[in-house]
């Protein structure tokens, strides 16, 4: 199957003036204010330091992680073997689907995460999060699958995400998704674990806006839970306010997911769809990518979560000996990703 292939799509922002303006009224305010005053004005959160060089890795998503789950689709799992060769072919970590129909799933991550763990690690590769679609703290399973995945060397994890009901108001749904919030971090504090909430775009997907997660995860340390910042599902839900995005949220902001799309138009409902597209390509530009490293003041770790070879809305699994061509498509999104933050070529 092909990859679709677009001509670069341009986004332009015009901000200086107005970044300028309130700059300069903040610095106002900050000059006449009393220090009780300042203080408030004081972020409530300390942002997590930059890591000393960018770990890089991508999202398995259904490729090599047996699909949906079903029996027919497990066939292609792939073996800790298996997956270790893959990722070393594409030259990144993994950051592994750890759920009910995932690569492992959570009733068995301690038997099985040690051996994915070891077989990545004779090729120099790792683990550099575990995919949950746990949402409440109250669900089974999760805390014994985390408790794993740190005795197995596996230190962070990508929560599910909370969502919306939609026939209820959205501001009150936020103090419970923050109670929620506080008891994850707790029990990531307890056991040494950092997890990241990646946003989301669509009206049901609480933290789209950047506003609301802000004030979701409220004085949360982001040491413990922090913002996994999507290029692709920001620009999509944000727009010309994607600044506004990168500013409020980079004291929380602890890692990147990176992917770019192109808008397409439904044809029965005349609405515009995101469509992704191989990375370098589409509305996501390099500059975007840079801006929320920078406001984040350094390196961050970096997933990469393009979707390849999607047809009529689904991924399917790539039987190992079939894998060339999601392999050499993921090589050329570090390729250009490599490019960009003008790291060397991997060899």
């Amino acid at each position: 199957m092909n990859t679709p292939v677009v001509s670069p799509d341009s986004l332009s922002r015009r901000d200086f003036i107005a970044r300028t303006g309130l700059i300069a009224a903040a610095a106002s305010v900050a000059t006449l204010a009393p220090t009780s005053a300042k203080a408030a004005l004081a972020p409530t959160v300390a942002p997590v330091k930059p890591l000393g060089a960018y770990e890089i890795s991508f999202l398995e998503k259904w490729y090599f992680d047996g699909g949906d789950g079903s029996p027919d689709q497990m066939r292609f799992k792939y073996t800790p073997e298996q997956t270790a060769q893959v990722c070393d072919e594409i030259g990144l970590d993994l950051e592994l689907t750890l759920r009910k129909a995932g690569h492992v799933t959570p009733e068995k991550a301690p038997d099985e995460l040690p051996a994915y763990v070891a077989a990545l690690a004779k090729k120099n590769r790792k683990i550099s999060y575990v995919a949950m679609d746990t949402v409440r703290p109250d669900e089974p399973h999760w805390q014994n699958a985390l408790r794993a995945a740190k005795k197995a060397g596996i230190n962070r994890y990508r929560h599910r995400g909370f969502q919306y009901d939609l026939t209820k108001p959205r501001k009150p749904q936020i103090a419970n998704f923050t109670k929620w919030a506080k008891d994850f971090a707790a029990f990531n504090k307890e056991v040494g674990l950092q997890a990241v909430y990646q946003i989301h775009a669509g009206a049901r997907m609480a933290g789209s806006a950047a506003w609301d997660l802000d004030m979701i995860l409220d004085d949360i340390d982001p040491q413990y839970f922090g913002v996994a910042f999507d290029t692709q599902h920001v620009l999509v839900e944000q727009g010309l306010s994607f600044d506004n995005a990168v500013d409020v949220l980079a004291p929380r902001t602890v890692a990147l997911c990176v992917k770019s799309f192109r808008w397409e138009e439904d044809p029965k409902t005349h609405k515009g769809f995101p469509f992704q597209v191989p990375f370098g390509q589409g509305a996501v530009k390099k500059d975007m990518v840079l801006q929320v490293i920078k406001a984040h003041g350094g390196p961050l770790p970096i997933i990469i979560h393009i979707e390849h070879f999607k047809t009529g809305g689904e991924l399917y699994p790539a039987p190992f000996d079939q894998r060339k061509g999601i392999v050499n498509a993921f090589r050329n999104d570090a390729k250009v990703l490599r490019e960009w933050l003008g790291l060397p070529a991997a060899t």
